[in-house]
């Protein structure tokens, strides 16, 4: 499993935040890894605080790799606290949507869909929802597939206004789903 963590400190009018992912995901016949560790959205300054809905720390890519022994379906998920129906929870206040990009499956464009309805394609992580890839409009056998992750990371705008030393975190991992 990939451990996912994302994390703010809001200091005096400052804000710190990054993302920290770690510990490869493997299961009996794959191995699930993420590019890098770590994601610093680096500070806020209060002048920065946008609009009174909320801000966004921007989004941040990170290289999703899987690379099976023997070919098989590859399906994923990200286990975290949701926020919503679409994102995860980012502290109490806040919010992160994971989505997959330029999908390939040894070495070759695809199309991910929910796994219990392929028929529905989808390229977001949601939270009780895996996603699995498809060639042809049918879930597809490989031995390497490779993503870009999106990681869109929203505070509220009341998470925004905390005034004294405040850490903002959301965690969660990758897993890859069997049953192909």
């Amino acid at each position: 499993m990939n451990e996912w963590r994302i994390g703010c400190l809001k200091s005096l009018g400052l804000l710190l935040s990054g993302l920290l992912l770690a510990a490869p995901a493997s299961a009996a016949n794959c191995r699930l890894s993420l590019s890098q560790p770590i994601i610093d959205y680096g500070l806020l300054r209060p002048g920065e605080q946008l609009e009174n809905r909320g801000a966004s720390l921007g989004k941040r890519m990170v290289r999703l790799n899987v690379i099976c022994v023997e070919a098989a379906v590859i399906a994923l998920r990200f286990q975290g606290v949701p926020a919503n129906e679409t994102g995860y929870r980012f502290g109490r206040q806040g919010f992160f949507n994971l989505t997959l990009q330029h999908p390939q499956l040894d070495g070759k464009p695809i199309e991910l869909a929910q796994w219990h309805n392929p028929t529905e394609r989808d390229a977001q992580l949601r939270p009780g929802q895996s996603l699995v890839v498809l060639v042809g409009g049918v879930p597809a056998r490989g031995h390497a597939f490779s993503a870009q992750v999106q990681v869109d990371t929203w505070l509220s705008s009341t998470a925004t206004a905390v005034g004294n030393k405040t850490t903002y975190e959301g965690n969660g991992r990758f897993e890859l789903v069997s049953g192909g």
